[in-house]
């Protein structure tokens, strides 16, 4: 009985240096985590910003959608540009060998802007030479035109004062006519009268 109690104290006393040691291990263990988590943290940050870096640095890849025939292409800024084949006169073809491929195209572009520019002059030339044309026939017409429309309007002017004219003399005849019946009239009446008194007498 002897030998299982000090078994039982040894076997106790073991578990309390163990139950010591592993309560002193504990926070040195925590410790570690909390460390271990932190630097997990920091390159997992460190690992972020590395990339957000590469992806700024690296060239941008343009996505393209577009299908492109073989007389297209896509330039720098993302633009089609087309191929076009011109044919040169014998007299320019040392100079067009000379330039560079950058140098012909902008030379082409500039003459193609130039054309256009020219031919946006020549239509406002035409525009505006029209409408002086326009506004040299209109001048003409009314020059023309208004010694007709006042002779017209002063014949018909007269012709109104001669209807005029002649309805107030055809009225004053009728009225002349009209009274001297009337006088007429009145003097038989007056005639009849007197012949009608000297009969009675």
């Amino acid at each position: 009985m002897e030998t299982n109690d000090r078994k039982e104290e040894n076997f106790a006393e073991d578990f309390k240096d163990f139950d010591d040691e592993a309560e002193a291990q504990i926070p040195e263990l925590e410790q570690d985590l909390v460390e271990q988590e932190q630097k997990e943290i920091e390159e997992e940050l460190l690992k972020q910003q590395e990339e957000k870096q590469d992806a700024s640095e690296a060239p941008k890849e343009i996505i393209h959608t577009e299908e492109l025939n073989q007389w297209e292409e896509f330039s720098e800024d993302n633009s089609v540009v087309k191929k076009y084949i011109f044919y040169v006169s014998k007299d320019f073809v040392p100079y067009i060998d000379n330039l560079t491929t950058d140098e012909r195209s902008a030379y082409i572009n500039d003459a193609i802007q130039k054309k256009i520019d020219l031919e946006d002059i020549q239509k406002n030339t035409h525009k505006k030479r029209s409408l002086i044309v326009h506004l040299i026939v209109a001048i003409i017409t009314i020059f023309a035109v208004t010694p007709f429309a006042i002779l017209g309007a002063h014949k018909a002017i007269m012709l109104t004062f001669d209807n005029y004219k002649y309805s107030q003399d055809n009225f004053e005849k009728l009225y002349k006519k009209h009274f001297e019946n009337n006088k007429a009239y009145m003097r038989s009446l007056e005639y009849n009268k007197k012949l009608q008194a000297k009969n009675k007498q």
